[in-house]
């Protein structure tokens, strides 16, 4: 009987500078390229790589045939994230000897493959929230702890109780109960401070395959990990356009649950603030994804100020924050899982109208970056010689990942211009010029491959796709305890946040542009062949 073969998905993220921790081999007498000399705690181990795989593909590239040096330059070239398909060793062999079709069961789309994610099969290792409203019967679970084991586990779900409906699972254990940790108190602790809550209670309860994966990483289990998706109370997103007349809301800090809040106020009848679904009391946890809480008043106004004519808020009314005060996490964790990963595919550009000769469609991305104090944060593959330019990192946490920019993005247009023929420093000098914020027109770089070797010019697809209208940086407000969001221009305009932009030509630097005589960003990688004849080993 022929033996079921598994090929999985290791997505492998490292630091600027780190390595991902593993060789890369091809042997003596041995088919394809083996992962070997696994390090302990890097990218590699923590995404799921073992000894002795095969790679099949590289960013869904298949390799198997590929010379070694190809495979490594492959690796290269994606930069800090990189996805592998491999194949354990005894797998590989048999489907060797079985004439199995690589290309087909390696296929990213393929049936055969499992997922392989932070090294825990087919799902993400993550902690999970559960929000309990008491009932006549109870909760709907019990608690256990066993001699000589540590915890306290969930046993005894009702299949019909509150537990049994926001997520509690059997065999599940106890992390945290209302924000506080309770992994080192007594069961009759624990009861008791059941007993004694309110007539709700929230817990943070991992299963048993996440702990055991937390437990080998000696990762510890916090709230800020976990999902909030079950929670039963959400913050919203409001995405404003500014009208006329601003806004149309007052900003205020007062105390609130977790100290003192940025809260919306006194929203104008009909207003853009209105319209997009703002209520007076709401509380400002975001903006553009940003965290609110961390800024002063005056810092908040001006950074809306700077979002030009259109922002995004994430709010909260008070029984969501008070919600997440209970569950000992902010509601930026809302934002973080729900809305980043999927915010920048609202800036999509689709031309229907342009399709390949497969007649797939061409999608092009349009990023609107808000310069931060560090930069835009990211860097452009400065290799001279190559023509196309393409973003080489994205700094994790930066604007430029807020906005959706990506690794490898083929840069086409950059404030409404095409700079396809530009020359790296011209390219350089035109952000260096965009002030606060910058308009770039992407697209993937398989998709730009794409177009070439069909010989379809870029410009073709474009005509869907408007020129931004940039934002330049704001006036200074005066130090307020209340901003105006509304544009009315009498006795309050010292705490508005004005309509009119201030042009700026800035000549600094971008600090994320690389040095001038740095033309090479491609990371070294050291090589060695013990056996020259047979053998190459390259550190990656």
């Amino acid at each position: 009987m022929a033996t079921i073969i598994q090929p999985r998905i290791c997505k492998l993220t490292k630091q600027e500078g780190q390595a991902f921790g593993f060789f890369l081999r091809v042997e003596k007498d041995t088919d394809g390229h083996l992962i070997r000399s696994i390090v302990k705690e890097s990218p590699a181990e923590q995404a799921g790589m073992r000894d002795g795989d095969r790679v099949l593909r590289v960013n869904d590239t298949f390799v198997d045939k590929d010379d070694h040096h190809q495979v490594v330059e492959k690796i290269k070239t994606y930069g800090n994230q990189v996805t592998f398909v491999v194949l354990d060793d005894v797998s590989y062999v048999n489907a060797k000897k079985q004439g199995s079709d690589l290309i087909e069961i390696s296929n990213l789309n393929s049936k055969f493959i499992q997922p392989v994610i932070n090294g825990v099969n087919g799902k993400t290792a993550q902690p999970k929230l559960c929000y309990l409203v008491k009932e006549s019967s109870g909760y709907g679970f019990s608690l256990k702890s066993t001699e000589g084991i540590p915890g306290l586990f969930i046993t005894e779900v009702s299949s019909i109780g509150v537990a049994a409906e926001a997520g509690v699972q059997l065999n599940d254990r106890l992390i945290e109960l209302n924000g506080e940790n309770v992994e080192n108190f007594t069961h009759e602790q624990v009861v008791s401070k059941i007993k004694g809550a309110e007539d709700y209670i929230v817990l943070l309860l991992v299963d048993e395959e996440s702990d055991k994966y937390f437990k080998n990483k000696k990762i510890t289990i916090v709230a800020p990990m976990a999902s909030v998706k079950n929670l039963p109370y959400q913050p919203r997103v409001a995405d404003i356009t500014k009208g006329p007349d601003g806004y149309g809301f007052y900003l205020r800090d007062e105390q609130g649950h977790q100290g003192i809040s940025h809260y919306i106020r006194d929203i104008d009848p009909d207003s853009p603030a209105e319209k997009s679904g703002l209520v007076d009391g709401d509380c400002l946890v975001a903006v553009n994804g940003d965290d609110a809480d961390q800024l002063e008043h005056e810092a908040l106004v001006e950074k809306i100020k700077k979002c030009g004519s259109r922002t995004t808020f994430l709010v909260a009314d008070s029984q969501t924050h008070e919600l997440y005060k209970k569950a000992g996490i902010s509601p930026i964790c809302y934002w973080n899982e729900v809305c980043k990963p999927h915010r920048h595919q609202e800036l999509e550009i689709e031309t229907p109208n342009q399709t390949t000769e497969a007649g797939e469609e061409q999608r092009f991305k349009l990023r609107h970056i808000f310069k931060g104090d560090e930069g835009y944060g990211f860097i452009l593959d400065s290799t001279e010689g190559v023509q196309k330019k393409f973003i080489k990192q994205v700094v994790a946490g930066s604007p430029a990942e807020k906005a959706g920019l990506e690794e490898n993005d083929v840069l086409i247009e950059v404030n409404g211009v095409n700079v396809e023929g530009d020359t790296y420093d011209e390219l350089v000098r035109r952000i260096n010029q965009s002030g606060d914020r910058l308009s770039m027109l992407v697209i993937g770089r398989e998709e730009y491959n794409l177009h070439e070797m069909k010989k379809i010019p870029t410009n073709s697809f474009l005509s869907s796709a408007e020129t931004p209208e940039l934002a330049s940086p704001a006036a200074q407000t005066e130090e307020q305890s209340d901003g105006q969001l509304d544009g009315q221009s009498d006795k309050q305009s010292d705490r508005q946040i004005d309509k009119q932009m201030e042009e700026s030509n800035s000549e600094e630097p971008i600090a994320d542009s690389p040095p001038e005589e740095n033309k090479e960003r491609a990371e070294s990688i050291s090589s060695s062949s013990p056996e020259e004849e047979s053998d190459d080993d390259t550190q990656m």
